[in-house]
Order: C-alpha cells, then sequence, then structure tokens
C-alpha cells in the first residue's frame, strides 16, 4: 500500500532530525497530538519501511555502516588521547541513530481502567 501525501511528508520531514514530534507538526498534523501521531506513524509498516529504505540510502551514500561505526567507537576506546572522546562519541551516536541501529522504544504505563468480566452464560 502506497503512502498518502501526508504520511509522505511526514517521512520527509522525519528524515531530516529524526524526530517524530516534529516532523508529524511539519507534515501538517496537530500540534496537540503531534507526539502520538509521530509515535503512531513510526509503528506503521509501510512508513517503517520507507524510513528503513531511505536510511539504507544515507548510509550508503554517505559510505557509512554499522561496521564503520563499531570501528570508530572502537578506535575512541584504544586512542583518546587527541580527541574529546565525549565530542566524538556525540557524533557517532548522531551517525549510529540516522543508520537505525539504536532502536528506541518508550514504554508506557499505568492504569487502563480496564474491567474483565467473566460472564458464561447458559450454565445451570
Amino acid at each position: 500500500m502506497a503512502l498518502t501525501a501526508k504520511q509522505q511528508k511526514f517521512v520527509d520531514e522525519y528524515m531530516i532530525d529524526l524526530n517524530a514530534t516534529q516532523a508529524a507538526i511539519r507534515a501538517g498534523y496537530s500540534e496537540k497530538t503531534a507526539s502520538e501521531t509521530g509515535y503512531e506513524n513510526l509503528r506503521k509498516p509501510q512508513i517503517a519501511e520507507e524510513v528503513a529504505k531511505r536510511q539504507q540510502k544515507h548510509a550508503e551514500k554517505a559510505e557509512m555502516t554499522v561496521e564503520w561505526v563499531l570501528q570508530q567507537y572502537k578506535d575512541i576506546i584504544l586512542n583518546t588521547k587527541d580527541i574529546d572522546p565525549n565530542v566524538a562519541r556525540g557524533a557517532l551516536d548522531s551517525v549510529a541513530k540516522h543508520l537505525g541501529m539504536f532502536k528506541e522504544r518508550i514504554e508506557h504505563s499505568g492504569n487502563l481502567g480496564v474491567t474483565i468480566v467473566d460472564d458464561i452464560r447458559g450454565k445451570s
């Protein structure tokens, strides 16, 4: 199933900064529900697939791979004399996030107010 124009705009905007809330706002969704909309959009299979394709294209274009990022992390660990490791790590974290190496998980908790009723009719 193809993306709608609004969903395509969301993907375009998401690829700018990987911020689902801001992407939803820039794509024309309501600011009040942008956080939820962004989260929901990223969970839709067709949108997630398009984002993954775009991330792969960006990685290929930049000639950066997961292996490259991991090698850079290793180099930072072994050779921290010449550079500030926090600055280097921050930059690599951004690249890794863009490559999709870090899957963000949002866990929700709380009382949903659900009542389970065990009502079997027809019992004597």
